[in-house]
């Protein structure tokens, strides 16, 4: 149809001068003309007044019927399987947004989500890191230490808000005779005074003096939000951080039946625009790093420790992660300010040297609330 007229596909906005028709509808067109993948093109398909426009312009200005007519059925045909199969423009979009198209699926309902939420809520996180260390137990190979350093940054009030969850901390595991352990966590940074918030980084919170409250109960302690200022100048990043020696098994269990999965889980339990997940993994152990990055929601809000069961609530969202050598190549990011200050800081206060360890970065974009973004390994055979 277009050929027919002499209208250039590649240059929608002269054809909206030269027809008479708003340039969104021109570039709508050409989008769908030029795109390589279909059901890319959905969403920008004219709505039925739009596409009336166009074909009456087309046919004004010399396009016969036997070169509209086809575009005309095709149309309808399409406006009939919407009704059919979706019911309404709005919820074939949605359909659509489902679908992994070029690593971007849900990315529209996620964004959405990320808005409505924090309007809902009143409270809104820029990032949500998270950065684990992982290296074998001095005296004990076969166990892992762990350093863990977690934060949210920009924490945003969009209204009044007193007692939001930040994070929470387990003081009891099972140990390996299946009785009850008390897990020892190391501060990597000393506290300031005796009523500083346990395990956290002063010195990468801002403003200096952010004020955190202490939930203590029986086997955990959890950090709330303290109320504060509204918007922009009220923002706050919180960065807590402990050092566990000996936390987990480096190998996987003799005789097990089902491949098991070394697991680093962040959290998301407030609307976030970033989640970023940094794991440095010492390179003895790279022979057996196998990772990838897992999206799953969270239906109860709590983490299903059943694997089976949790699949049932895998997003189809998928996540690249990148390799960096800290030997070679900076560990800047552009999400987090000061992460390479951080990554130092937190592996020599642990007793290494950064030049030892490989990380790796995934980032999620508009993660839905409340999901879990597992960053997991196969467990290699024991040795």
């Amino acid at each position: 149809m277009y050929d027919a007229v002499g209208a250039d596909v590649a240059r929608p906005q002269e054809v909206a001068r030269r027809f008479k028709l708003n340039k969104n509808l021109t570039w709508k067109v050409a989008k769908v003309l030029q795109t390589s993948e279909p059901l890319e093109a959905v969403p920008v398909i004219p709505g039925a007044e739009g596409m009336g426009l166009l074909l009456t312009a087309m046919e004004r200005e010399g396009a016969g019927q036997s070169v509209t007519a086809p575009v005309r059925r095709d149309f309808d045909a399409f406006d009939e399987m919407l009704r059919t199969h979706a019911g309404d423009r709005a919820t074939l979009d949605l359909l659509i947004d489902g679908m992994p198209l070029g690593g971007k699926a849900l990315e529209v309902s996620r964004k959405l989500a990320f808005r409505g939420n924090s309007g809902i809520w009143g409270l809104q996180a820029r990032v949500r890191s998270m950065l684990q260390v992982l290296a074998p137990t001095a005296g004990r190979p076969d166990r892992l230490d762990d350093v863990l350093a977690a934060g949210l940054h920009e924490l945003r009030r969009l209204r009044s808000v007193q007692g939001w969850p930040l994070f929470r901390f387990h003081h009891y595991g099972v140990a390996p005779d299946g009785g009850r352990r008390t897990r020892e966590f190391v501060p990597i940074e000393p506290a300031s005074s005796s009523a500083e918030p346990d395990l956290m980084m002063r010195s990468f919170c801002s403003p200096p003096g952010a004020e955190v409250r202490s939930v203590r109960s029986e086997g955990e302690v959890r950090h709330e939000l303290a109320d504060g200022p509204i918007g922009q100048r009220g923002a706050v990043t919180f960065m807590f951080g402990s050092i566990e020696r000996g936390a987990f098994d480096r190998y996987a269990q003799p005789g097990a039946g089902e491949v098991e999965h070394g697991e680093m889980v962040a959290f998301v339990t407030m609307p976030t625009e970033f989640a970023q997940m940094d794991v440095m993994v010492h390179r003895s152990m790279l022979g057996e790093f196998r990772p990838e990055v897992i999206v799953y929601g969270r239906p109860f809000g709590t983490f299903d420790p059943d694997p089976e069961m949790r699949e049932r609530y895998r997003l189809p969202i998928p996540v690249e992660i990148d390799r960096i050598d800290p030997a070679h190549e900076s560990m800047d990011s552009d999400l987090v300010a000061d992460r390479a200050r951080l990554i130092r800081t937190v592996v020599e206060r642990a007793g290494w040297t950064v030049d030892d360890f490989v990380l790796f970065r995934a980032v999620v974009t508009y993660p839905p609330m409340p999901c879990s973004v597992v960053f997991r390994y196969p467990l290699p055979p024991r040795p």
